[in-house]
């Protein structure tokens, strides 16, 4: 595998805006070593400003390309670096220090001490050409100092990795945390046989709502259904008029399985008219459906009671209101559906009342 093969531990979030920030900082200061080399006429400024050119030029169109520090770019940019140095221009070593910061956080702890060594031989080597074998006490220890530059500089790229490597996994961990504290509070309002919302859930969100319909559904007869034909088919029945709930509402709606064989549907906004034709359709869409068992097909309905919350009402008196306008369905034949009134469950309740 090559030096930038697979994605290095620093490679994301922080660490990817630490190397682009470095990009730009080499810009500007190789923009700064050019103006001095001209201004100072220094020794071939020409070949400096020349130099220069084609670093900012490069380093522009990596920065353009939003690319982050490869080996293009370290082989590339250690030729202009050793041009520099080779010509002597004042305050080239800055511009090995930031490409190794960035390439080495690129590249990750494993790699550092190899980038390392590549920046030293290449400063090393253009030193050495610019200044003869034989060098001074004043040219060694320049040479020196700014080996050990980059090896304090490849010291605080590992560390800042390994910083941001560990935030990184903390930063991971704390998201898994909250998406598992998301699905258990999910899990905890949802009824797990329909995927409705349980009690739970309408005990949290009802008080919120000041004025909507409330339909109390019940299934007509179910214990004899689960006696007659075992609690599976119970099941698949209490799963199918779930769904057909589902498919009964509007998008703002909210279906809850209450308990049992009961069911809760609120309908905010809506007008007592428009929730008793809903409160209809969703009975006649159970009267119909072809509920199948080994021995045929099972006949299934639905009593509904409806109850209207309006300013000032409490979420426990519509509740005691569509229970009793859901007993009056019973009591009316069952599969119907009852508006509440305070009126006797003997008295037929017309649509609408």
């Amino acid at each position: 595998m090559g030096m930038y093969d697979g994605k290095a531990a620093g490679g994301a979030g922080g660490s990817e805006y630490i190397q682009i920030l470095s990009r730009w900082a080499s810009i500007g200061f190789a923009l700064f070593i050019g103006f001095a080399a001209w201004l100072l006429t220094a020794a071939a400024w020409q070949w400096t400003v020349g130099l220069i050119l084609g670093y900012i030029g490069y380093n522009l169109w990596l920065c353009r390309r939003y690319t982050l520090p490869g080996a293009g770019e370290l082989l590339v940019s250690l030729l202009l670096c050793a041009g520099l140095t080779y010509v002597q221009a004042e305050f080239s070593n800055i511009l090995y220090h930031l490409l190794l910061m960035r390439t080495a956080l690129r590249v990750g702890r494993r790699r550092i001490g190899r980038v390392t060594a590549m920046v030293m031989a290449a400063f090393l080597a253009a030193t050495l050409a610019a200044t003869g074998i034989s060098v001074g006490p004043a040219e060694a220890a320049r040479i020196a100092f700014n080996l050990l530059g980059f090896s304090l500089v490849a010291y605080a790229a590992a560390r800042l990795d390994l910083f941001l490597a560990k935030q990184a996994s903390d930063d991971q961990q704390m998201l898994e945390l909250i998406k598992q504290n998301d699905r258990n509070y999910h899990m905890a309002l949802t009824d797990a046989l329909t995927g409705l919302y349980n009690h739970r859930a309408y005990k949290e969100r009802i008080d919120s709502l000041p004025q909507y319909v409330l339909l109390m559904v019940d299934i007509d007869h179910f214990k004899k259904l689960n006696d007659a034909h075992g609690h599976l088919v119970g099941d698949k029945v209490l799963v199918t008029i779930g769904n057909i709930i589902k498919l009964s509402v509007r998008s703002g709606d909210l279906a809850f399985r209450y308990g049992g064989e009961e069911f809760v549907v609120v309908l905010p906004g809506t007008t007592p008219q428009m929730g008793m034709k809903i409160a209809e359709r969703l009975r006649q869409k159970v009267a119909e459906w072809e509920f199948e068992s080994g021995a045929g097909r099972i006949p299934v309905t639905v009593s509904i009671g409806m109850a209207v919350r309006r300013p000032g009402m409490s979420s426990q008196a519509i509740f005691e209101q569509a229970d009793r306008a859901l007993y009056r369905a019973k009591q009316l034949g069952r599969n119907n559906v009852q508006p509440y009134s305070k009126v006797g469950p003997e008295v037929a309740v017309k649509f609408g009342v």
